[in-house]
């Protein structure tokens, strides 16, 4: 197949694309304005979940994520997916009326065939044995969560693509689309061109903007439209190297915690930071804040310290949900945008690669097209 696809954006979605196309036997060219797996891609605390997403189709969509990258892991090809750590999620309550919530929810992850158990404080403390909460009333586990080391994923995954034959460019930045054609511009202020059968648009809150330039308003939240009530803003934390014996995703009221890929942990919230703007300066209060959150549950972190602070603006359409479809009716630019890129990225390198190369619209993607914006 001699068929040439432009990708703009080389996150975890890019790079995934970037991957199946060349699998598949597609040319293909990435271009980002950075490195590999450098903008929103890193900016993320990087769970792989399918917690609290609702609707239903929502859900399902998340839960193919989960089992895409669990076939990964076990691809001799992709050498077991080291990047995804499958580690659960263990879900905490300190209150009686936190725990009934948990328990509504291990009922409705049941009914949507997704693996969770209830558990007791003591079964809790089997399997995180340094956590020590003031008040623990039990918890949940949710077997088949973990997190994702998006660097290692993104440069794995576009490293195979270039050995495949794929081509990446980076530090230019998509200015214009204009048919089969894509303008960048590169640091010193050079235009450049592409030529493509296909372009997709991979690039976050980049998408947007990119679009707009070809006149077309696509349905994601501006974040910097201060006129929106939406929160966009997430936070993330990481602690040097401790000793805490955090083996879990650990959830609890405030607070959620993983392993970190330098042997410390990474903590995040989104309530905290996101009623936030960027640009206040007390914002740089909120990464103190959440780390003592993390002491009150793990008092072997009482010198810890943070060692990184990421700020990212979340890539938000505007119901919240997904996007994946055409954006012009010759087929020529296809575009995806989510909230969920960590959990959603390999199933989506699946099934929009086949859509891309032959037309085939994956049932899971149904709901998930720009015509539902339409009344908007």
């Amino acid at each position: 197949m001699n068929q040439h696809i432009v990708i703009v954006g080389a996150g975890v979605i890019g790079c995934g694309l970037a991957d199946e196309l060349t699998r598949r036997g597609a040319s293909v060219t990435v271009i980002d304005a950075a490195e590999a797996g450098s903008a929103t891609s890193a900016a993320t605390f990087a769970w792989v979940n399918s917690n609290d997403k609702t609707p239903v189709e929502y859900s399902n969509l998340n839960l193919l994520g989960i089992q895409a990258h669990e076939r990964q892991a076990r691809s001799v090809a992709l050498n077991r997916a080291p990047w995804f750590h499958q580690t659960g999620n263990v879900q905490i309550a300190q209150t009686e009326h936190h725990m009934a919530a948990i328990r509504q929810k291990v009922q409705e992850h049941a009914a949507n065939g997704i693996e969770a158990r209830l558990l007791t404080p003591s079964q809790v403390r089997e399997l995180e044995p340094s956590l020590q909460p003031p008040h623990l009333t039990g918890g949940a586990f949710f077997p088949q969560e973990g997190w994702i080391d998006v660097q290692r994923m993104c440069t794995s995954l576009l490293d195979r693509a270039i050995g495949a034959g794929a081509s990446f460019v980076p530090h230019e930045t998509v200015t214009n689309i204009q048919g089969n054609r894509v303008t960048t511009t590169t640091r010193d202020g050079r235009n450049r061109n592409y030529h493509a059968a296909v372009v997709i648009l991979a690039a976050g809150n980049g998408n947007r903007k990119i679009l707009a330039a070809s006149g077309v308003d696509f349905p994601t939240i501006d974040p910097t439209d201060n006129r929106s009530q939406t929160p966009s803003v997430g936070i993330i934390g990481t602690t040097g190297p401790v000793r805490s014996g955090i083996g879990h995703i650990i959830s609890g009221e405030g607070i959620v915690l993983r392993p970190a890929r330098n042997g410390g942990i990474t903590f995040t919230e989104h309530p905290t930071a996101d009623t936030w703007d960027l640009d206040d300066p007390r914002i740089w209060a909120i990464p103190a804040l959440l780390l003592d959150r993390a002491r009150e549950l793990y008092p072997s972190l009482e010198n810890a310290t943070t060692e990184a602070v990421r700020l990212g603006i979340r890539v938000l359409p505007k119901d919240g949900l997904t996007i994946a479809d055409w954006i012009t009716d010759d087929k020529s630019i296809y575009a995806v945008a989510t909230h969920s890129g960590v959990t959603l990225a390999a199933h989506l390198a699946e099934v929009v690669a086949e859509e891309v190369l032959s037309g085939s619209r994956h049932q899971s993607l149904a709901k998930f097209n720009l015509a539902r914006f339409a009344a908007l």
